[in-house]
């Protein structure tokens, strides 16, 4: 699954997932709730910074109904406190914007074995 508000993000994962792996995509964290109540993914690539529900509280949710969702933080925030909030909350990664597109084939395979 993967949550960002930016089109041209969520093309670029079904570019690089789309043929090996069934992938939801939604651009904001209210509907990304939705479908993790509904879906329960394996893997979760996510945005911190999108529209109705942000990143964090997404991953805090997550946290706080102990779904075995691993959470790839992906975002441009530069800020160190982002990071450390993100593995409080038991982020599985954390990756800058732009992101290497082999590290997420890499990451996306080991997640799904």
């Amino acid at each position: 699954m993967v949550v960002d508000d930016d089109q041209g993000i969520l093309d670029s994962f079904d570019v690089m997932l789309g043929d090996d792996y069934e992938l939801t995509m939604t651009d904001n964290g209210a509907d990304a709730i939705e479908l993790l109540k509904a879906l329960n993914p394996r893997l979760l690539f996510l945005d911190l910074k999108i529209p109705k529900i942000g990143g964090l509280d997404v991953l805090k949710w997550i946290c706080d109904n102990a779904l075995a969702t691993k959470v790839v933080i992906v975002t441009a925030l530069p800020q160190k406190q982002y990071e450390e909030i993100a593995i409080r909350y038991g982020s599985y990664r954390y990756l800058r914007k732009p992101f290497d597109p082999d590290e997420i084939e890499l990451i996306a395979s080991i997640a799904n074995n």
